[in-house]
């Protein structure tokens, strides 16, 4: 059986020229949090930068989650996906978005496909 890592990260955002760039290669962002768990256990969370948080978690739990996990799950797999990397990482062998897979379940169709949209269609 595939072990399945469920991932989310909280960022930084800057505005330049009035764009929002949420991206890893702005100097200026970080990663606020990492949030994960196997699939069908409780989250863990990891905050990597906060203002009233002057100490940040040692990222090795989720390094070694990610070293272990078969596939990674998350809503806009890309942004996590490319957040990882540029932090250091090992990227499983396989990625499952769930943004990805709503906009082909809806068949062309318009929809929202933020996390919460999917979660509330997915929850009926």
């Amino acid at each position: 059986m595939k072990k399945i890592l469920v991932l989310d990260l909280e960022t930084t955002v800057q505005r330049l020229d009035g764009k929002i760039d949420n991206s890893p290669f702005n100097p200026d962002n970080r990663c606020v949090s990492a949030h994960y768990c196997w699939l069908g256990e409780p989250v863990q969370t990891l905050v990597f930068h906060h203002n009233e948080k002057p100490n940040p978690d040692s990222p090795a739990p989720l390094r070694e989650a990610l070293k272990q996990a078969d596939v990674i799950v998350a809503h806009n797999a890309k942004f996590d996906v490319m957040w990882l990397m540029e932090m250091g990482f090992e990227i499983p062998p396989e990625v499952y978005c769930t943004q990805i897979g709503e906009y082909v379940l809806a068949k062309g169709q318009r929809q929202q496909l933020s996390l919460k949209a999917t979660a509330e269609r997915r929850a009926a």
